[in-house]
């Protein structure tokens, strides 16, 4: 769904930011203070340059351990094994949200994991930064952590990669993007990075389809879900902006096909040299994006009967709308939020070679 020229001018998009971004914050906070059991707060905060975006800025990692292993710079005189690291990027159409919104999952892993090392990048945010610097800055990520892996003990052969919704979706074009970039020269002396795993929740991979395209695969998620048309029309405004999307060669047109929109769509050799041996996506029964992320599921299933992926996993949550795990529950149990996150959990274990 390409933006169109005639789009609303940034300075309107902007101000519509700001109202979305403060109701997204409201509902975060009443997740992460009033949501039993509470979540887990972030240990460090690190502020990263971009390297790679035309866009200088900085980047915050907000970073999770176990209160009992926290994280500090290697000791040469007693050394534990290096720990694993998540990488996560959160949800909010590329516009809106924040890098705690997904501080329950992260609690998830830590609970499973308490070795484990979880970075929430607070990538920056369309319209003011739109595409592609939210998957730039997802890249500039992975490769500091990886230049700092040394410094704080962590295990270059277990970096994974999760994200919700938008944040799906970069957890799958990301390493398409770091593909790219390791090809490059300035990288050619540093070593192949391999990750271990991808998990996605809920994500888009597939922006050749409009919402009324995507509505029709799934006509009950229309009057279900939470996000309106016009919040839809929103995102696809402010983070598709037509001067910086990807075009058809040789041409002006648009190419939302493109594998760093559409990674459903992207080709075989690219998913095999770029994909880790191991991925999860999880759908929502009553999603617009239901179809497109059953059906990218399913392809990557067909690598493993061909020996050429180890494990796909995820599966639909049924009868749950997009986002359902991110409602504040309060002193209710969301039950199928900790059963998705307990089977993602799980993909952890076969990602990282945990026994």
């Amino acid at each position: 769904m390409p933006s169109n020229p005639q789009s609303p001018s940034r300075s309107t998009l902007l101000k519509k930011a700001s109202r979305y971004r403060m109701l997204s914050a409201l509902l975060s906070i009443l997740d992460r203070y009033f949501s039993w059991p509470l979540p887990p707060r972030p240990k460090l905060e690190i502020a990263i340059p971009s390297k790679i975006s035309k866009c200088p800025g900085p980047i915050d990692l907000h970073i999770f351990t176990a209160p009992s292993n926290p994280l500090c710079p290697r000791n040469q005189t007693a050394q534990p094994p290096p720990r694993p690291v998540l990488i996560n990027f959160h949800g909010g159409g590329f516009s809106i949200g924040h890098a705690q919104d997904d501080s329950h999952w992260t609690g998830a892993v830590l609970k499973a994991y308490p070795d484990a090392v979880v970075v929430s990048v607070n990538y920056r945010l369309a319209p003011e930064h739109p595409f592609p610097v939210a998957l730039q800055d997802g890249v500039d990520a992975i490769l500091w952590l990886w230049g700092q892996a040394e410094k704080y003990n962590l295990d270059k052969t277990r970096f994974g990669l999760s994200g919700f919704s938008a944040g799906g979706n970069l957890a799958l074009t990301v390493p398409f993007r770091l593909y790219e970039e390791l090809q490059t020269q300035r990288w050619a002396s540093k070593g192949k990075i391999d990750l271990a795993g991808l998990v996605a929740f809920y994500p888009s991979v597939d922006w050749t389809r409009s919402l009324p395209e995507r509505d029709a695969t799934d006509p009950a998620s229309e009057e279900k879900s939470l996000i309106s048309p016009s919040m839809f029309k929103f995102f696809g405004d402010s983070y598709l902006h037509h001067a910086d999307l990807p075009k058809l060669p040789g041409t002006d047109r648009v190419d939302m096909s493109h594998p760093y929109l559409s990674p459903g769509l992207a080709p075989g050799s690219l998913l095999q040299a770029a994909y880790p041996p191991a991925v999860a996506v999880y759908t929502c029964g009553l999603d617009q994006l239901l179809v497109e992320g059953n059906t990218f599921r399913e392809r990557l299933g067909g690598f493993v009967q061909e020996g050429k992926m180890a494990s796909v996993g995820g599966y639909m949550v049924e009868e749950k709308i997009h986002g359902f795990d991110k409602k504040p529950s309060f002193w209710r149990k969301n039950r199928a939020r900790d059963m998705m996150y307990g089977d993602a959990v799980g993909q952890l274990k076969v990602m990282w070679k945990i026994d």
